[in-house]
């Protein structure tokens, strides 16, 4: 009976699918990163000469108040009244929840503190606030 054996080839490595996996990887994480900066509302954040990022932002949630008031809550528009209401369903699924407060510098305080106070009535007290630099 004939046995099949396997010819004497010297095996070689291709390199050809491991570069397409990583162009791949790359077009990947580009859409991505694109993806994740059409989630910001465009502010013009005002200016702080001493503003330092922490070493350890963690789990954030985007609040962004544009120079008219109107509030988003990620990139989505949302009442003040709901603010509150949304905080606290997403502090239900994440007890650590923080926020991230980006405020247009031409923004009225008012609506600043309307946030904040929203934050705080949902217990959430750990804001860090944007800035630009020079």
């Amino acid at each position: 009976m004939a046995m099949w054996t396997p010819e004497d080839v010297d095996p070689e490595f291709e390199l050809t699918p491991m570069i397409d996996v990583v162009f791949l990887l790359i077009a990947f994480f580009m859409t991505l990163i694109s993806f994740i900066s059409a989630e910001l509302v465009q502010l013009e954040l005002p200016e702080a000469e001493t503003a330092t990022v922490p070493e350890d932002p963690g789990e954030r949630q985007y609040i962004s108040i544009d120079a008219n008031g109107t509030i988003y809550f990620g990139a989505a528009e949302i009442s003040e009244e709901a603010l509150t209401q949304r905080l606290l369903t997403v502090k239900e699924e994440l007890p650590q929840l923080r926020v991230f407060l980006r405020a247009d510098s031409n923004t009225p305080h008012r609506h600043v503190n309307r946030v904040m106070e929203a934050t705080a009535n949902a217990g959430i007290f750990d804001l860090i606030f944007a800035s630009s630099r020079d």
